[in-house]
């Protein structure tokens, strides 16, 4: 480590902690990270910036949902192509952690994924080993979309050499909580699967649906929004969106409703549980001020796909899907969303 780099570090440190007004190199000052719309400011952008630099990376955080492991699961698949290694503890505090998104960060096979389930555990830490330094980006931030993109957040990016003491008192706390929890596999998800449920089934109860109106798209489906947008202009009237598991399809229709802004919409899947699913992603969008129903699923849910199986349920969905086009006139719909998932 060379003596004009420790210069830096210490002038940065002088700027970040002593006097503002003193000239040092911006990439070690540290940072308070917040979601903000006025300037635009994501913490997710800071945490994406962070992944693509590090060599390997460990995160402590409370909870974990299917969006937030959305919003950086490009970026996991790069690093897994890179053998970038990365340790991912979460908490099954409150039984909030969605067990889908523990599948879907269990399929990376360059992460150990562990679970504390004998504490409160309620972290939110993200570490980030360079050649010559950590980065720490310590505060408020979970492991979800809203907590990376538009929630009120405090956050905390503090660079620290490898001799520091903060950096050891850091890494060594994260290692004694790794150490004593659970590592998942998919027997754990299995089981936690079944706690979750009833937990969520004991929430609905008490808790009615929030309305999120302060979501934003991820990276992907900003992109792929921008796309649909060209392609209107263009006049034409079909598209076809291929993307990952757990990238956020369902919030990307949503999105594309809304920017639409059609009078009605049809949104047709294949089972009653995946129209559920997709009304809660559209509320949890739009909040209440659209109105939204299911219709035909006693027929198509429970006469049709129940009694027959999945043969030829293929077939019928691109029927409906072709009926729905025809009606893609305005006169009755000006929008419908056809997701054929499952098979």
């Amino acid at each position: 480590m060379t003596d004009d780099f420790l210069q830096e570090f210490n002038q940065s440190l002088l700027t970040g902690f002593v006097d503002k007004d003193a000239n040092s190199e911006v990439l070690f000052q540290p940072k308070l990270l917040v979601n903000s719309k006025n300037p635009k400011k994501k913490v997710l952008t800071s945490i994406l910036k962070e992944f693509n630099n590090c060599e390997s990376f460990k995160i402590s955080v409370a909870f974990v949902t299917t969006g937030g492991v959305a919003t950086i699961i490009n970026t996991l698949q790069a690093l897994e192509e890179k053998n970038i290694q990365g340790e991912v503890l979460v908490s099954q505090y409150l039984n909030f952690t969605q067990p889908e998104a523990l599948e879907r960060l269990l399929q990376f096979k360059n992460i150990d994924l562990r679970i504390a389930t004998k504490n409160s555990s309620h972290s939110k830490g993200y570490i980030f080993k360079t050649s010559k330094y950590y980065n720490l980006i310590i505060g408020s931030s979970n492991l979800t979309q809203s907590a990376l993109a538009s929630n009120k957040e405090w956050n905390l990016q503090v660079s620290a050499l490898k001799t520091s003491d903060i950096a050891d008192k850091v890494i060594s706390e994260f290692n004694k909580d790794f150490e004593v929890s659970t590592k998942v596999t998919h027997e754990y998800i299995l089981a936690y699967r079944d706690i979750y449920s009833k937990q969520r089934l004991l929430s609905k109860s008490v808790i009615p649906i929030q309305s999120e109106l302060n979501l934003e798209p991820n990276q992907m489906q900003s992109e792929a929004l921008d796309n649909l947008k060209k392609i209107r202009k263009s006049n034409k009237d079909k598209a076809l969106i291929i993307s990952a598991t757990g990238t956020g399809k369902t919030y990307l229709a949503a999105f594309d409703v809304k920017q639409f802004a059609p009078k009605k919409i049809l949104f047709v899947v294949h089972r009653l549980n995946i129209a559920k699913t997709a009304m809660s992603t559209f509320q949890k969008v739009f909040g209440p001020s659209k109105k939204m129903g299911l219709f035909l699923w006693k027929f198509c849910d429970g006469k049709i796909i129940d009694r027959f199986g999945p043969d030829g349920i293929s077939s019928f969905i691109k029927k409906c899907s072709i009926k729905a086009n025809k009606f893609q006139s305005g006169f009755i719909y000006q929008y419908a969303f056809i997701m054929l998932l499952g098979f």
